[in-house]
């Protein structure tokens, strides 16, 4: 059925006549008569009985009458809202950051993104890989920044952002804080610090360059966030694997790992085939287009 239908059909369940129904939807009578006809061959029945000078609605009309009226109403208040939407000064985004990607990275596009878009609304969440996928694949997110997964959705467009090098984070004056760079086996006798949550790609990298190394890491203390971690490890309990990009706090260094594969790819992910707004379409643009060179 066609919503030009609904129309018609609801004005004439309202006016009881065809003529003045059809004046009040500006159609001739013929044309009102013709897509009554192709309504009731849809619906499988008459809609209203038909005399010389009294039209009544079927049992079949009364049945569908509500119905339409919701239909109707919907349809109205999905044009009304789409009209506000594009009227709107507002421009909307909500980016979804991979748990443990500091927002520090994405910080010069969103300043770029503050200076040219009118009206940016920025919603920023922080959660893991999974939980990302998820909430891209229910539209609860329009765009999101996270670690390469072994698997993404066919579903999910994705670029390339980046490729960092995992480092090892230390108290200054920890014995590795003069090494240029920290082998792998330099971590089996050291207490370990790690993130409480089980999906964080550092916790699997640790696993799989100690089991690589023929051990088994000393996991001694754990923490929910980056800025815990940081601070145990500036008080000397303990170091932690981390990014090359992940901002320092104070009396921590950085010292990349020693196996130059043991890096990670940052990607850039949108559900494939959704529209985009202007604030999301700029991101994307802006992401894809800046020269990410070595970290600050």
């Amino acid at each position: 059925m066609e919503l030009h239908q609904v129309r018609y059909f609801l004005s004439l369940a309202q006016t009881l006549n065809f003529t003045r129904a059809a004046d009040a939807c500006n159609v001739t009578q013929p044309a009102l008569t013709r897509a009554i006809q192709r309504l009731e061959d849809e619906l499988g029945g008459p809609l209203l009985h038909r005399e010389r000078n009294l039209t009544q609605l079927t049992d079949l009309g009364r049945t569908v009458l509500p119905l339409l009226e919701q239909t109707y109403a919907a349809a109205l208040a999905a044009k009304e809202q789409a009209a506000a939407f594009k009227r709107r000064d507002a421009a909307p985004i909500r980016l979804g950051l991979g748990a443990s990607i500091s927002a520090g990275v994405i910080a010069p596009v969103l300043t770029e993104m503050q200076q040219r878009i009118k009206g940016l609304e920025l919603m920023l969440q922080h959660a893991p890989t999974d939980m990302l996928v998820e909430q891209l694949l229910n539209s609860q997110l329009d765009v999101a920044v996270l670690v390469e997964p072994e698997k993404l959705p066919e579903r999910l467009n994705r670029w390339p952002v980046l490729t960092e090098r995992y480092v090892v984070i230390c108290a200054r004056g920890h014995r590795l804080a003069n090494h240029e760079t920290v082998p792998v086996s330099a971590l089996q006798d050291e207490s370990l610090l790690s993130r409480a949550n089980a999906s964080c790609d550092f916790g699997r990298i640790l696993e799989r360059l100690a089991a690589a190394a023929g051990f088994k890491p000393q996991i001694r203390h754990t923490a929910s966030s980056e800025d815990h971690i940081q601070t145990m490890v500036a008080a000397s309990m303990g170091i932690a694997l981390s990014a090359e990009r992940q901002p320092l706090a104070a009396g921590v260094i950085a010292k990349p790992l020693a196996d130059e594969a043991a890096a990670r790819n940052i990607l850039l992910v949108t559900a494939a085939g959704r529209p985009q707004g202007p604030a999301v379409t700029a991101f994307v643009k802006l992401v894809r287009a800046r020269d990410w060179g070595a970290p600050p």
